[in-house]
């Protein structure tokens, strides 16, 4: 062998070696699985105008852009999708979309996307339906109608939208999944089926592929780190993984970690305040139940606490005001005084009213999931005020309402259309109690009215505190989500109103 070769091979093989323990190192410091893991239960399904679930919002929120979005830490939303969204009345509405928007398949986003798409929803009868009919009151908009007079395409970017009553917070709600545009490939072919497996949206994440066990999402962009869901419905796995470093993202923590999270994750857990509230509502008709100071003594004698840390496993927080925690703009802590539980005082109030005579039945329904609950608030009445209290589960529980044949406090469960104060009052106008004070409804309307969200936050404020006084119903709790996450992560962000915002993750550095 030549000299000149000896010495390129002899080079050559030290290179090697002096490259061998750094490759290794550098294998060995590399997770195996280079994608960011979040788990999470699998979603029910993720077409947008029938997402009912929080991994179907927190997907459906990286798959598709809305026409506006949520700030995460101020929960205002935003022009996204939407170059404009005006109005010289806040009843007809003017949608104007950002020029060249495309979809994932390479089709353009225009006014038909959406228009075609909220008409899907209702005629399909999906649960985003009532957002257009009840929430929003869109001119027309009725389930199962292939038709709504309140939409008009005026040109490829540009829609109307008329209301059926002003409403200043509509373009707050356009940010939810029922909202979303589809591509006319499938408005055209109404093959739901094969789209909610793999759908095609217009935001930053794409569905690569899914199966029984996991959901990949790779970044449009082609940059950044590709998302797998992993369907995970056991929060004590989810949470096990997260803390050993095999995920990265857990969204469940099993009730009894809840008082650990802080020593097994150190800063690396969020509590994510919720949109939802659950109330014990008065039947107007009741007479028996019709003081104030009645309903504040059953109030008072309620420990939400002893509730939320025990038959409802640390899910939910109790609540002191009417508004849901998650409803960020215009929120108050702290305004149900009677909200906070006093056995004295409870007992004084209920002597005050001159007692309460014969059995008090707690209406709820039958098979939701409500009974342990209803069971240890029954309990805790019984014993601080000494009434015969009585769980009555029912199936059909609005139907009752509606007929009157309720003669109790019942469930009620509300959720925020949009985040402002006032989404959170009107479905407690609407529960069926037969409230209707004109002070306060009237406010209600002035704050819907309002020339801005912003404006009808003083209105809300003072329908909350009539409320709150005359208590046609009185809050128990709101549910919360956790995050918990490992140490290579970061980004972890989430809103009550999008869940876990997958498009902020990133690996460490």
């Amino acid at each position: 062998m030549k000299s000149s070769t000896r010495t390129a091979s002899l080079v050559t093989g030290a290179v090697v070696v002096l490259l061998a323990p750094v490759a290794a190192l550098k294998a060995w410091s590399e997770p195996a699985d280079p994608r960011i893991s979040v788990g999470a239960p699998a979603p029910a399904t993720l077409l947008p105008g029938d997402v009912r679930d929080t991994p179907g919002r927190m997907i459906a929120n990286a798959v598709w852009t809305g026409l506006v979005s949520y700030d995460p830490k101020t929960g205002a939303p935003a022009n996204a999708a939407a170059e404009s969204i005006t109005s010289p009345d806040r009843r007809v509405w003017t949608v104007r979309l950002r020029p060249g928007a495309t979809f994932q398949d390479g089709t353009p986003v225009t006014s038909r996307s959406f228009t075609a798409a909220w008409t899907a929803v209702l005629r399909e009868g999906w649960a985003g339906s009532s957002l257009l009919t009840d929430a929003a009151q869109i001119k027309g908009a009725e389930k199962g109608e292939d038709g709504v007079p309140g939409l008009k395409v005026k040109d490829d970017r540009t829609f109307e939208v008329t209301l059926d009553r002003p409403l200043s917070g509509f373009p707050a709600l356009l940010g939810d999944p029922a909202f979303f545009p589809m591509p006319e490939s499938v408005l055209r072919s109404r093959d739901w089926t094969s789209y909610g497996r793999t759908p095609v949206g217009n935001g930053p994440f794409r569905v690569k592929s899914r199966s029984a066990h996991e959901i990949v999402l790779r970044r449009r962009s082609g940059g950044g780190r590709t998302v797998v869901v992993k369907a995970m419905p056991d929060a004590k796995a989810q949470y096990a993984a997260a803390g050993a470093g095999d995920l990265d993202v857990a969204t469940l923590v099993p009730a009894n970690r809840h008082e650990s999270m802080e020593a097994d994750f150190g800063g690396r857990h969020l509590a994510v305040p919720g949109r939802d509230v659950t109330y014990l509502a008065f039947p107007g008709w009741e007479d028996r139940l019709a003081s104030p100071t009645v309903r504040s003594a059953l109030s008072m004698a309620v420990d939400r606490s002893a509730v939320t840390e025990g038959a409802l496993g640390h899910q939910y927080s109790p609540a002191d005001a009417l508004v849901a925690p998650g409803i960020l703009p215009g929120h108050r802590e702290g305004q149900c005084r009677l909200c906070v539980h006093d056995s004295k005082a409870a007992v004084a109030a209920l002597a005050d009213a001159g007692g309460l005579k014969g059995p008090l039945n707690l209406w709820y329904e039958a098979n939701r999931g409500d009974d342990a609950w209803v069971k240890d608030v029954a309990g805790q009445i019984h014993k601080e005020l000494g009434l015969d209290v009585r769980p009555h589960p029912v199936a059909g529980l609005r139907e009752a309402v509606d007929d009157r044949k309720v003669d109790g406090p019942f469930a009620v469960h509300t959720t925020a259309a949009y985040p402002a104060p006032v989404a959170a009052l009107t479905p407690l106008l609407d529960a069926g109690t037969g409230f209707d004070d004109a002070y306060t409804t009237d406010l209600v309307a002035e704050a819907e009215h309002a020339a801005t969200p912003d404006e009808g936050v003083i209105q809300a404020r003072l329908a909350e505190s009539a409320m709150l006084r005359d208590m046609p119903a009185m809050p128990l709790w709101s549910a919360h989500d956790h995050l918990v996450w490992s140490e290579r992560v970061r980004g972890v962000t989430a809103g009550a109103f999008t869940g876990l915002r997958l498009d902020r993750l990133a690996i460490e550095d």
